[in-house]
């Protein structure tokens, strides 16, 4: 009979816990290079977690067998009856209801509306000026959903209680909140239900004007229209919890990836000067549009960097619905799997000098190349819905700013991992025109 994975040396009844709350992804690290692809680690709150961190797991958890490892229950805290959520038949319903909005005709179509709102807070930027570019970009992605996805332009200096409340979302996975029960009201936990309770009532309120003054073209009102015409619609209850997963999932990924590509290049002249004279070249002074953005390939390779050396969602947690065979090992039902996709993208055994800032490495090879070793999206038939949303917007925002700035850098970075790769700080740069 095959093993379970192994578990690296911990403390009596704390386990590893210490060690994950301090710095989770250099435990992980440790432990993958002590024990190997599987391993199991065991942290108060949690009980015992199963890593799995190689493309051969993802292959198999994520889509051979994607009936044998379901969404985690943590999800359902955030995102309720949400796409990120569900299973099964629901999940297949709102999916169908929701993807033409994601087909690349319609993507397309979004790239007029999020230069404007991307053109609007770029003029907030001062020659000289220092600027947190997390909170720029968290500001300008939920502004830039909004907008397109919903018909609800934000107040570029207003709308403060929404803002805080898309990113208190992340607070229930902050490290310190995995090992505690979850009925222990600590201070970021009621900061979540708090955030829980203003986005699903701005949600409602969204939901309400539709059904007052009539339908539109945006997601929204699709899904409204759906709903009417009784033909596989979402019920009111989905409705509002796809609008929270969607103003959390549909920006704050986008965020992290414009800021750290954005601060990679503030570090990296050599790089930062072949992304400018590639926006010269192709933009010169004039604005994007859709045609353009297939020909800035340096930009796209600076993106692709970015998000392996800093994946958004560095974690993709399953829960085992029966036991499974994985590599030489077997994982019991009911375990929680964390599909390491942070450690994975590091790992020098896909990737050489895995931990530099090299776009140069994908000139000569796609990311398709790579497998599942290169997953920021996820894989198989749960893969992020909006990958072309996100690529599309960043490539837009990621050029916009190289056209008006170079930008400087302040401090280093040290990450925090909780619901997604958040930075540990802020990420300031000194702003100068070019």
């Amino acid at each position: 009979m095959k093993s379970t994975p192994p578990t690296p040396d911990g403390l009596p009844v704390l386990g590893h816990t210490h060690e994950y709350v301090r710095d989770a992804f250099d435990f992980i690290d440790r432990a993958a290079e002590a024990e190997g692809d599987a391993f199991t680690v065991r942290v108060l709150g949690s009980g015992e977690i199963t890593v799995l961190a190689h493309p051969d797991y993802f292959e198999q958890a994520l889509v051979a067998e994607p009936d044998a490892f379901r969404k985690s229950d943590d999800f359902d805290l955030a995102f309720g009856e949400g796409l990120a959520s569900v299973e099964g038949e629901q999940w297949q319903r709102q999916r169908e209801a929701m993807e033409e909005f994601f087909y690349p005709g319609r993507i397309r179509s979004y790239v007029d509306e999020m230069a404007s709102v991307t053109a609007t807070r770029l003029d907030g930027w001062d020659d000289g000026e220092t600027v947190s570019l997390l909170t720029q970009a968290k500001a300008l992605t939920l502004e830039n959903l909004m907008a397109t996805l919903f018909d609800r332009p934000l107040d570029p200096d207003g709308d403060a209680e929404l803002r805080q409340a898309v990113a208190d979302l992340n607070l229930w996975f902050k490290p310190t909140s995995w090992v505690l029960p979850d009925a222990v009201p600590t201070p970021s936990r009621r900061r979540f239900d708090r955030a829980v309770e203003t986005i699903q009532s701005e949600a409602r309120r969204m939901l309400d004007e539709r059904e007052a003054e009539g339908t539109g073209d945006d997601l929204l009102s699709t899904m409204v229209e759906q709903r009417r015409e009784g033909a596989g619609g979402l019920s009111d209850a989905e409705i509002v919890d796809q609008v929270g997963t969607l103003l959390f999932a549909g920006h704050d990924t986008t965020a992290l990836a414009l800021t750290y590509g954005l601060h990679a290049l503030s570090r990296h002249p050599d790089v930062r000067d072949r992304f400018h004279a590639e926006l010269d070249a192709v933009l010169g002074e004039e604005r994007p549009t859709l045609g353009d953005l297939p020909d800035l390939d340096v930009t796209e390779r600076i993106l692709t960097e970015a998000l392996r050396l800093y994946p958004p969602v560095h974690t993709i947690p399953r829960t085992t619905t029966r036991p499974v065979t994985v590599g030489d090992y077997r994982v019991p039902e009911g375990r929680l799997c964390h599909l390491s996709i942070y450690r994975m993208h590091r790992d020098p055994r896909f990737y050489d000098d895995p931990r530099t800032f090299r776009p140069e490495r994908w000139r000569e090879q796609s990311p398709q190349s790579f497998g599942h070793a290169y997953t920021p999206f996820g894989a198989g038939p749960r893969s992020c819905i909006g990958r072309r949303f996100a690529l599309l917007e960043a490539t837009l925002v990621f050029a916009m700013v190289g056209q008006r700035y170079e930008l400087e850098p302040r401090d280093s970075l040290d990450l925090a991992p909780q619901m997604t790769t958040q930075p540990a700080g802020d990420v300031p740069v000194l702003v100068r025109d070019r």
